[in-house]
């Protein structure tokens, strides 16, 4: 049958819709995910899609290589947290320098190896979100896998994961790297095969068989605990050294049966660490201990005290650590219940300062999880420990904004309080309370703007952010430790808001992405750009306050550049607030600025287009951002220079400026090397390089900082090995090569070697080495003399 020309054409434009739309469609629609969803949930939402639209399953649509790549795409920017945070804040358009795309894996990939532990819920799926706190910033002993989704090796593996996971349930913690998602973290780990098994808090490499049992065994022999031997002649003894906290022993007769191991005791004793003491009892031996405590046959034994009072005792019939774990959690009293009222006063008092900082477990009246039974006694001498049940106490609950439980608070002393955002576990729960007890951040309502947040005579730092975005979470430990070791000669406040909550205050204050962390000085509001460290947070507080990049408005630059004197050197940044690019490359301006701080007669500026866009017009600016120099030697602007790198960092920016700087390096060639350094009597230090030569290209800036510290010392001198044959006969065999040359002694020339001075591409152990050979070359002189 003939199809009619105008179904025809239909059908070819609504198949050129829906392709389109798939090309086009937003990154979270595509996959079929919300906003707030976290890594595993994006993870698995993309497995399912590719499983379903893989050009492998699709050999008859011709745009299904089109669909998958831009599928990929999504997942790789979603999985990727500097870069989801750059599409929220900007789209697609930011991530134009970052990320190119463009492979993908067979069907069969996806189907088999996409993910090996995303179903495990024995083993914590870890990533740098979350590394930071959990691991890094805790004594926890864990035992970490990290792997590649493409190593044989590692799904062999699997298997025995799993099994350990397991046997260590609750007794150290088993965790799981996925390197191809945060290849960041691995390299940050020093990972370099897979897969790659790693114990910490030491961070050594288990190097082993990889059969359970030495697995298990390895762990094992990290815990501090022990499982006690009860004699006839130690028990008191051993009891009493513990006061009245609650045994659990295990008593074996002669038979042997119904007995813990040795190793399910020390297990145990891990699980229970701070709760309960764990012993055992050869009744065999110790047949008169046994019966005095009426022990006649082989069991297990929770005893509410001391083993010989009268507490009551409950005889447990399991031989499994974990559940014999959770009986003996269930013998022990929930966390202190507060009403209204003790929850008002325990406020009061720290806002006094008179208590430890308190962690409230809000619940609304749901079965809380046994394990956090264990939180008094992990936080025990640093935080309070209470329970909070949301119906009774619903004014506070409700001033608290909580809507999800559990909920886990730490409220400090002073006044401030904040929430936990990640795992219900105890260990996560007992870290974040360590973490954050003793810092100065707390949580911001609406209430507290626009004062006191933005008062003129206050500093403060504001990290507006979501709980379910990762470089938010990854940024938070980082922002508490910055508030701790800030020291900028005056008090600087901290802050946060949950976006979540405060949606519309966060529109107020032009929050497009999270997190966005704000440093009000004097009620306004700069934006933080750098990394999400506690050291670049700190840096840009300093630079808030002492900028090292000159602000330019349009009359200042007619007058400060335009009319500059033939001496001075002026570099501009043209940007505008909206170009991403421009917002990435701030940190490293400021860096290149404080890079050449003090030198005379040089200016490191910036100048917004969007606010003087009729001076970018003059200027001829038509691109962001775009970089410029107005070199000394000419006044006013007529001589410059554009810097062309698609790398916009400080080191290429260095480099570039290099060549305009002045310099205390003397540029040696052919014909005057020899007179100029060989004849010379006083110490030389020559840098040999090629222009093309990237770590000398590197190093240059650095050797500018040499020759300032060592002027008055050595005369500094550098040579271009590829314009001059003076390196050949120096025998100069890489680049770059820096040799000491120690002076004539005034009839004869040195020789052409010199001695090698260590490079490293810093300047200090340039500059230490070269003393070194100064003090030497002293000595000699004078021994000499």
């Amino acid at each position: 049958m003939k199809i009619p020309s105008t179904v025809f054409i239909y059908t070819i434009v609504y198949s050129y819709y829906l392709v389109a739309s798939a090309l086009e469609a937003d990154f979270y629609k595509l996959l079929d995910v919300q906003r707030d969803a976290d890594n595993r949930e994006i993870r698995k939402a993309f497995k399912r899609l590719a499983l379903k639209v893989h050009p492998d399953k699709n050999p008859d649509d011709p745009d299904a290589h089109e669909k998958f790549l831009r599928l990929n795409r999504a997942y790789e920017v979603l999985k990727d947290e500097d870069l989801r945070k750059k599409y929220d804040e900007f789209g697609e358009e930011g991530l134009k320098d970052d990320f190119k795309g463009g492979k993908y894996e067979s069907w069969k990939f996806y189907q088999q190896n996409f993910g090996i532990y995303d179903d495990d819920q024995e083993i914590i799926t870890l990533s740098r979100s979350d590394f930071e706190q959990a691991v890094a910033n805790t004594r926890d002993i864990w035992f970490i896998n990290f792997y590649s989704a493409h190593c044989g090796h590692c799904h062999e593996l699997a298997p025995t994961w799993r099994e350990v996971a397991a046997q260590l349930e609750g007794v150290v913690r088993i965790g799981a790297v996925n390197c191809e998602d945060d290849w960041m973290l691995c390299r940050q780990q020093g990972i370099r095969s897979y897969p790659s098994l790693l114990l910490y808090p030491k961070a050594e490499k288990f190097q082993g068989s990889r059969t359970v049992e030495s697995l298990v065994k390895a762990a094992l022999r990290e815990l501090k605990v022990r499982s006690h031997a009860l004699t006839t002649s130690n028990m008191d003894a051993t009891v009493r050294s513990f006061g009245e906290k609650p045994w659990l022993i295990s008593y074996c007769t002669d038979h042997g049966e119904d007995c813990l191991n040795p190793t399910d005791c020390l297990k145990l004793a891990a699980i229970l660490e701070g709760l309960v003491s764990v012993g055992h009892v050869d009744c065999a031996k110790e047949s008169r201990l046994c019966g005095e405590l009426n022990i006649d046959v082989s069991q297990i034994v929770f005893h509410n005290g001391p083993p010989r009072t009268a507490d009551a005792r409950v005889l447990i019939d399991s031989l499994n650590p974990a559940e014999i774990a959770t009986h003996v959690l269930h013998q022990l009293p929930e966390n202190t219940l507060l009403d209204a009222q003790s929850f008002e006063n325990a406020r009061a008092e720290l806002k006094a300062g008179k208590c430890l900082p308190w962690l409230m477990h809000f619940t609304n009246g749901e079965t809380t999880q046994i394990e956090l039974r264990k939180l008094p006694a992990m936080l025990s001498g640093h935080v309070n420990v209470g329970k909070v049940d949301c119906r009774s106490t619903p004014q506070a609950c409700s001033y608290l904004h909580i809507h999800k439980y559990p909920t886990f608070v730490i409220f400090k002393p002073g006044g401030g309080y904040e929430i936990h955002h990640g795992r219900a576990s105890a260990h996560d729960v007992a870290a974040f309370a360590k973490d954050c007890s003793h810092t100065s951040v707390r949580v911001l309502t609406p209430d507290d703007f626009p004062e006191p947040v933005q008062l003129r005579e206050q500093l403060w730092f504001v990290d507006f952010f979501a709980p379910w975005c990762p470089p938010c979470m990854r940024l938070l430990p980082e922002f508490r430790k910055a508030s701790k070791l800030i020291n900028i000669g005056t008090e600087v406040n901290f802050g946060t808001v949950d976006c979540t909550i405060f949606n519309s205050l966060c529109d107020q204050m032009g929050v497009r992405s999270y997190p966005t962390t704000l440093f009000y000085n004097n009620s306004v509001a700069h934006k933080f750009q750098g990394n999400h460290d506690a050291s670049s947070i700190i840096e840009f507080a300093k630079d808030v306050l002492d900028p090292p990049v000159i602000a330019l408005t349009g009359s200042e630059f007619e007058t400060r550049v335009s009319g500059k004197s033939s001496k001075e050197l002026w570099f501009v940044d043209y940007y505008t607030p909206w170009c991403p690019p421009c917002m990435q490359m701030m940190p490293e301006w400021r860096k290149f600025a404080k890079a050449l701080k003090g030198k005379p007669d040089v200016y490191v500026a910036s100048l917004d287009c969007q606010a003087y866009g009729a001076t970018c017009r003059e200027q001829g600016v038509g691109s962001y951002p775009s970089v410029r120099l107005y070199a000394a030697g000419r006044a006013g602007t007529a001589q410059q220079a554009e810097f062309s790198s698609w790398f916009r960092n400080a080191q290429n920016f260095l480099t570039w400026a290099q060549d305009y700087l002045p310099s205390k390096v003397i540029t040696l060639n052919n014909q005057n090397f020899a007179q100029s350094v060989l004849a010379s009597k006083k110490p030389w230090v020559i840098d040999f390089y090629a222009n093309w030569c990237g770590p000398c290209q590197q190093f240059a800036p650095e050797f500018e900082k040499v020759a300032e510290a060592l002027d008055g010392k050595v005369q500094v001198g550098r040579i271009d090995c590829a314009q001059h044959n003076i390196c050949q006969k120096a025998y100069i065999q890489g680049y770059p090569t820096i040799r000491f040359y120690k002076g004539s002694n005034g009839q004869s020339l040195q020789e052409m070697f010199g001695v090698n001075i260590r490079y490293t591409g810093r300047a200090a152990d340039t500059i230490n080495d070269i003393n070194i050979k100064l003090a030497d070359y002293y000595i000699r002189s004078r021994d000499e003399l």
